[in-house]
């Protein structure tokens, strides 16, 4: 049997089950706009993603059934297929007995937030599968010691990094092989050289994004006709302060959750047996515990002083997964080693069982129309000709792919707040300083309220005009003059937001929220300050784990006088993510109201001192 072979069947076996649980459509956060960007050949949002773009809509020429959306997704599937079919063949390679190395790749494939990622449109399953290859290729290079190979390993490093910069992060154990392996590669500054120019051709498909970018109909992040704009781009610079930016008690919250995380992603009573591995590596070969080990250890360093909403933290440690996957193959083989040959089979067949089992109802997408279904109740209710400013993750990118994609409400013309994708400005006016684009945006879009088209809002902040005022029309809100009596009720149908079965996915469920959230904006508009709380209620009961929508909660029972209830969700937000200083600014708001000058005092000081915090 050969690693090919195993490969060939860990692959063919993650891909049938991701068949299975497929999401058919459009999903939340970034995936309209990443199949917006890849199936039109479009720029997505940085670090721009080229290799998923171009591999993924070559995919998708050959699978011309289903929509587009299906269509990026099944390459999502099949990326992240290959990936878990290379880690079985390294494993394999690495002397870990075939049944062995097919369980640990499909406990990858199955664990639960890869599994997460693999059924939707997303690049980390391209990202992770490009990082195997080059930890593969490492461990070719350090006992080969060719010329050749070296070549090959810097090609795929360059390339990784198009496909996500999580690719540096492996880097550091690379370098510490390679130079514990192949000390007099050093001395070879033609070789080293040859391998650097080897990268750059790997890295050069970064090119297609300047050559694209403002071409055609596909998603474009913004515009990147500047030498700066497209350095920002490449390097991510839109998250950096991001990073490194938690105090320490932030840092301790981050490592919770992903050891939370990891006692959850396989099986709990797999954890002692990853643990093994990580050991048994060290004893049995050393050069996969320095890689693997270098991984885990850079992965933590960067996720674990990383600011973001909780729930979309536990990608950012999907790297540390792989190189757990890969112990776990370790602590399984030997295991293996110590029972008879024909009790290994069983074993490993339940490691599998075990995992699958554990995740498939919560990563299965293949019924979760929700995200598809809000846009299209959010497009079908705006009156014709309507123009809507969107903003955010949750909806501006599903309403994006369904009006430009699937071509609904050709009619109807978006813009993004942010200019993602969609822009009230023209792309020259990206070059203004950030003051004056705000200013000029502001100037548009009260043109835009000011004409015969009426204007609505995703999410009503500040009004272009002074006096104008955001009224509830079903699940958004329309800019409107004062004394405007033209007002029509749109009902607002809640089926969707009662659809069996999503209310294990945090992000599905905030999107269901929503429909509660505008139904309480509609019940206090009409003057029911009871109903509107009750709403409110239902939408965070729905949604308890969403900073966001605990915290709009919070103001809106803040706005009805509901004191004790918005403090309760203040906190809860606070309690998600304790480094946001807007729920403490609303404690201390709601604590004044209730004459306590002391305790709104101390929540103003917190907030405060977390103000450096992005």
């Amino acid at each position: 049997m050969t690693a090919g072979i195993i490969g060939l069947a860990a692959g063919a076996a993650a891909l049938a089950v991701y068949g299975m649980t497929l999401c058919p459509t459009v999903y939340v956060e970034g995936s309209g706009e990443l199949i917006g960007a890849a199936y039109k050949l479009g720029t997505a949002h940085p670090t721009g993603y080229p290799l998923f773009c171009l591999s993924s809509r070559l995919l998708a020429l050959a699978l011309p059934w289903g929509s587009p959306a299906m269509a990026i997704n099944a390459a999502s599937a099949l990326f992240a297929a290959a990936c878990c079919g290379a880690l079985a063949a390294v494993l394999y390679g690495r002397g870990i007995r075939p049944v062995v190395a097919l369980a640990a790749a499909l406990a990858l494939a199955f664990s639960r937030t890869f599994w997460s990622q693999a059924v939707i449109a997303e690049v980390y399953g391209l990202a992770l599968l490009l990082v195997v290859l080059v930890l593969a290729q490492t461990l070719s290079v350090g006992e080969r010691k060719e010329s050749r190979h070296v070549l090959l390993l810097g090609w795929l490093m360059g390339l990784g990094l198009t496909a996500h910069l999580i690719q540096v992060l492996i880097w550091p154990g690379v370098i510490a092989v390679l130079a514990w392996r192949w000390p007099g590669l050093w001395r070879r500054p033609l070789l080293l050289a040859s391998g650097l120019l080897a990268a750059l051709g790997g890295y050069s498909l970064v090119a297609y994004l300047p050559l694209r970018n403002g071409q055609g109909t596909g998603f474009h992040w913004g515009p990147l006709d500047a030498g700066a704009a497209l350095w920002q781009h490449l390097s991510g610079a839109l998250y950096r302060s991001s990073f490194f930016s938690l105090p320490l008690e932030g840092m301790l919250l981050n490592a919770q959750r992903w050891l939370v995380q990891v006692a959850s992603e396989f099986h709990l009573t797999l954890v002692p047996l990853v643990a093994w591995g990580g050991w048994v590596a060290w004893r049995r070969d050393r050069r996969v515990f320095v890689l693997v080990g270098a991984a885990i250890a850079c992965n933590l360093i960067a996720a674990l002083n990383y600011h973001r909403d909780p729930n979309g933290l536990p990608v950012f440690y999907l790297l540390s997964i792989v190189g757990l996957a890969v112990w776990l193959g370790m602590g399984l083989d030997a295991l293996a080693s110590r029972v008879r040959p024909v009790v290994a089979v069983p074993i490993a067949a339940l490691v599998v069982a075990l995992v699958l089992t554990a995740h498939y109802e919560a990563s299965d997408r293949s019924e979760n129309w929700v995200a598809d279904r809000y846009g299209r109740d959010i497009l079908a209710d705006l009156p014709a000709r309507a123009i809507l400013i969107t903003e955010g993750d949750d909806a501006a990118f599903v309403l994006d792919y369904l009006w430009r994609i699937e071509g609904l409400r050709p009619d109807v013309t978006l813009y993004n707040r942010l200019g993602r994708g969609t822009d009230v400005l023209a792309w020259s006016e990206h070059g203004l300083v950030p003051l004056k684009q705000e200013r000029l945006r502001w100037r548009r879009e009260a043109a835009l309220a000011r004409g015969e088209r009426p204007l609505f809002y995703l999410v009503p902040r500040r009004s272009p005009i002074a006096g104008w005022v955001f009224v509830p029309a079903g699940l958004v809100y329309r800019l409107q003059a004062p004394g405007d009596s033209t007002r029509a009720t749109v009902p607002i149908e809640m089926g969707n937001a009662l659809a069996a079965g999503f209310f294990r996915d945090p992000w599905v469920r905030k999107i269901q929220s929503n429909y509660y959230f505008m139904a309480g904006e509609e019940r206090l508009w009409a003057g029911d300050r009871a109903g509107a709380a009750a709403a409110y209620e239902q939408a965070a009961a729905l949604a308890f784990d969403s900073r966001t929508t605990r915290f709009n909660v919070a103001l809106k029972l803040f706005e009805v006088g509901e004191l004790d209830r918005a403090m309760s969700h203040a906190e809860a937000a606070a309690a998600i993510d304790p480094w946001r200083p807007t729920p403490y600014r609303l404690m201390a708001r709601i604590e004044r109201e209730q004459g306590h000058y002391d305790e709104a005092r101390h929540w103003q000081k917190k907030a405060g001192e977390l103000q450096r915090v992005p």
